[in-house]
Formats: C-alpha cells, structure tokens, sequence
C-alpha cells in the first residue's frame, strides 16, 4: 500500500465527514452574466468509505480520499491520481507532436532529419512536458487547499 499524499485525523465520525464533503462538493458557483466561471468549483463522487474530488475544468487530478474510523473521529488519508484517461490523452497527444514534428522537419527539399532539428524538437517536447507538470503540482495544490479547507479542525495525521 501507498503512502498518502495526505493525512488527516478529525474529531468527527467518518459519516459525517462524508456528509461534510458531499455537501460541498457539486455546487454550481455564481457565474459572470450567468456563464463565465469566476470561481474554482469542485466536483466528485462520495461513496461509503471515501470519496474522488476534482476541479471541474481542470480534471487531470483527482483526490481519492479514504475516511476510516478511529477512536475519538476519523482518519483521513488522500492520494492524488492522474486518471487513467488523462494519461491516455496525454500519451496521444505527445505522439501526436512527434508525428507532427517529424513531418514539418521532413518537408522538402530535404527530407532528413538534421541535428538542430532533433534539438528543436526535443526542446518543444520538453517545454511541454513542463507545461503539463506544473499544472498538474497547480491542481494538487487547489485540490490539497480545498480539502484543508473542507477540514477546519482536522490535525495532520502520523
């Protein structure tokens, strides 16, 4: 078994805990003129034991939490997930670039594939990897901040 990503011990029962974080999730926030989103909103499912939260925009991260009891409340231990969608499309999208890149560098009149080429390529792949990185460090974050905030007197757990 993982080490979570966070740990939480809480004064509460585990019921209530799920019951906190159902009705704080699946609420449509205020929208600009009724359709730009100005806040972040968070979605997800609770189910007897745990819960999976995400944003709803942003879904490549996903907190799956786990509430068990423990004597005086509940122990609470979320790992953050990229989704086995989300690493699909990610893997599709990378292939994509390189067949892209591989194209545009083999255009006419030459058709090999030069050193400052490769270069290139691999710069713009490294440019987006650290693109999709630092979103996905931005999303656990909002994700850990929301939880904490769920969670007003929680004690981080051992």
């Amino acid at each position: 078994m993982t080490t979570p990503d966070l740990m939480f011990e809480v004064p509460i029962a585990p019921a209530a805990v799920l019951a906190q974080v159902s009705g704080s999730i699946n609420r449509r926030e205020r929208r600009m003129f009724g359709i730009l989103k100005t806040k972040q909103e968070y979605v997800g499912y609770v189910g007897a034991e745990g819960f999976e939260i995400w944003e709803r925009q942003q879904r490549a991260v996903h907190a799956f939490g786990s509430v068990r009891p423990r004597t005086g409340g509940a122990r609470i231990e979320v790992h953050f997930v990229l989704p086995r969608t989300t690493r699909a499309v990610t893997a599709v999208f990378f292939a994509l670039y390189v067949l892209v890149a591989v194209g545009i560098a083999q255009r006419p009149p030459d058709t090999s594939l030069s050193g400052p080429e490769l270069a290139a390529m691999a710069v713009g792949a490294a440019v987006l990897v650290a693109g999709f990185w630092y979103a996905a460090r931005r999303q656990r974050a909002d994700l850990a901040k929301f939880i904490a905030r769920l969670l007003p007197d929680a004690e981080p757990g051992a």
